[in-house]
C-alpha cells in the first residue's frame, strides 16, 4: 500500500515554526546562512538508539496492529512530555483504521490512554473500509487530532477524515459526528500530510482529482470558510497532475507547502507559500509558486522545514529508477535558491548505490539536516538515515560517510522523524515480523544526534 507520512506537534514543532526577521532586518545572506551551524556537528553519540527509551535497552517502543501484514506510524508529536505516535493499519474485521498510541517519556505506552495505551478507529465496520492517517497533533487542552483520508466507501467519494481524542483516548463527542468528520469538498480527496496550528486550526494537504490542495478545518473540526473563502480549500492546477505532500506553518500563519507535479512523465518540485486566509503570497517565488527540477530528471519533493532566518528547506529524492538518492533544497525567505547550500542551492550527493526514497526530513537547532527513508544497494529497502551539514554536505562523522542504516527490526520501515532536543530525534516506522510475534508493529525509537 502507499506510504502516507506527515509530521505535526503541539502548536507546531519548533522547527516548523521558526522566528522569521523583522521587516526591516537586512535581507539573507550566505555568510548569515554560515553563522547558523554554529552546534550543527554531530555528537559523539550520533546515530545510536537511546538504550534509556523503549523495551529491554533496545531504544524501540513497538506497538502491535494484529496479524496484518501493512501498516505503522506515519506521525509523531510531543505534548507535555509525552509521545503520540498516530499511524494505519488492518482491523479486526478487515479494512484500514487509523491507530494512535500515547507512550511515556521513555517509551512505555500510557495505560491511562485507549486500551493500554494505543485506540483504533473506523469509520464503518466493514472489510471495504479503509481510511488512512497522514497526520497527528495536539490541542492545547490536551486532545489529539488525527487527520487522513477516507478512500471511497459505498459508493461515496474519497473524503478527509478528522478524529479528535479525549486525554484518556476516547472519541470527543463534541467533534464532529461522536468525535469523527469526514469532509466532502467535491471531489475525489486523498491526503498526505497534516498539522494542527497553534490556534487549534487543522491543515491537510493532497490532491482533489489531481489537483494539488490545501484545506483547512476549525478546531471543532468544521470546514473553516474563512480559508480561500467562501471555500475552506483551494487547489492548484500544475501542469497535468500536482500533489501536496507536506505542510508547514510559520509565526505569520502563512502556510509553505511542499509536492511535485507530473509534466508528463517526469516529476518537479513545487513549493508554494499561502497567506493566512489562503490566497497565494505573492512576495514568494513566481506568483507564490516555485517549480524547481532539473532537465530529465524525476524529482519529488516528501517533507519541509522552515530555519531560524525565515529560509524553506524541502527534501524528497531525485533520480531515475533504481538509483534514486534523497536531495535538499534550501531557499531563501523570498523564494529564491540558497546558493550558500550544497551546488547552487540542492545538496544531491549519492546516499547509496540503490534506490533510496525519503519519507520525511528534520532540520536539528544547529542547522543541520536529516533526511529518513529507506533504500539501500539491493535486495529490501532498509530504513536510512542521511545527515548533511549546514552548507549541504553529507556529514562524514555521521554513520559511514553521512549515511546511517538503522534496524527496526525484521522488515522494518522508517516513515518520519522528528527532533525532541538539540542531541536526540524521534523515529517512527513499522515493521511486519515474527518477533516478538506475528503481525504488524508501530515503532518509535530514540536515537543520539
Amino acid at each position: 500500500m502507499r506510504a502516507l507520512f506527515a509530521m505535526v506537534a503541539l502548536l507546531v514543532p519548533s522547527h516548523l515554526l521558526a522566528e522569521e526577521p523583522a521587516a526591516s532586518a537586512p535581507p539573507a545572506t550566505h555568510a548569515g546562512a554560515a553563522l547558523r551551524c554554529a552546534g550543527a556537528e554531530a555528537g559523539a553519540l550520533a546515530g545510536r538508539l537511546d538504550p534509556s527509551f523503549g523495551e529491554e535497552g533496545t531504544g524501540l517502543a513497538r506497538v502491535r496492529f494484529g496479524a496484518d501484514d501493512d501498516g505503522g506510524f506515519f506521525a509523531l508529536d510531543v505534548a507535555g512530555g509525552e509521545i503520540v505516535a498516530g499511524g494505519w493499519g488492518q482491523g479486526g474485521l478487515g479494512g484500514v483504521r487509523f491507530r494512535v498510541a500515547r507512550l511515556t517519556g521513555d517509551g512505555a505506552r500510557d495505560p491511562g490512554f485507549g486500551d493500554g495505551g494505543a485506540v483504533m478507529t473506523s469509520w464503518a465496520a466493514s472489510t471495504g473500509d479503509y481510511v488512512y492517517l497522514a497526520g497527528v497533533g495536539a490541542q492545547r487542552d490536551g486532545g489529539i487530532v488525527a487527520a487522513g483520508w477516507r478512500d471511497r466507501f459505498g459508493g461515496g467519494s474519497a473524503d478527509v477524515a478528522l478524529a479528535r481524542y479525549a486525554k484518556d483516548g476516547s472519541l470527543d463527542p463534541g467533534f464532529g459526528d461522536g468525535g469523527k468528520r469526514l469532509i466532502d469538498l467535491g471531489g475525489d480527496e486523498v491526503i498526505q500530510a497534516g498539522l494542527v496550528a497553534r490556534d487549534g486550526r487543522i491543515v491537510v494537504v493532497g490532491r482533489r482529482d489531481g489537483r494539488l490542495l490545501i484545506a483547512r478545518a476549525t478546531a471543532d473540526g468544521a470546514l473553516d470558510t474563512s480559508f480561500a473563502h467562501p471555500r475552506g480549500y483551494r487547489t492548484v492546477a500544475l501542469w497535468p497532475s500536482s500533489v501536496a505532500e507536506a505542510v508547514a506553518v510559520d509565526l505569520r500563519g502563512r502556510l509553505v507547502v511542499a509536492g511535485s507535479v507530473d509534466k508528463g512523465g517526469q516529476r518537479d518540485m513545487v513549493v508554494l507559500r499561502l497567506r493566512p486566509d489562503g490566497a497565494l503570497d505573492g512576495s514568494f517565488g513566481d506568483r507564490g509558486v516555485i517549480v524547481a527540477g532539473d532537465p530529465w530528471i524525476d524529482e519529488r519533493a516528501v517533507a519541509v522545514a522552515l530555519s531560524p532566518g525565515g529560509g524553506v528547506m524541502v527534501a524528497g529524492d531525485a533520480g531515475p529508477a533504481g538509483a534514486r538518492d534523497f536531495q535538499v533544497r534550501r531557499f531563501l525567505p523570498d523564494g529564491a535558491p540558497d546558493l550558500g547550500f550544497g551546488e547552487s542551492g540542492v545538496a544531491a550527493w549519492p546516499t547509496t548505490g540503490g534506490d533510496d526514497q525519503a519519507e520525511d526530513m528534520v532540520l536539528l537547532p544547529g542547522g543541520a539536516v536529516v533526511v529518513a527513508g529507506n533504500g539501500g544497494d539491493g535486495g529490501a529497502a532498509a530504513p536510512l538515515l542521511a545527515r548533511y551539514t549546514c552548507d549541504g554536505a553529507l556529514d562524514p562523522a555521521f554513520g559511514d560517510g553521512g549515511v546511517l542504516a538503522v534496524d527496526l527490526g525484521e522488515f522494518g520501515v522508517l516513515r518520519t522523524v522528528r527532533a525532541i532536543s538539540r542531541d536526540q530525534i524521534l523515529l517512527g516506522g513499522g515493521d511486519v515480523g515474527m518477533s516478538p510475534g506475528p503481525g504488524t508493529y508501530g515503532v518509535v525509537a530514540r536515537m543520539w544526534m
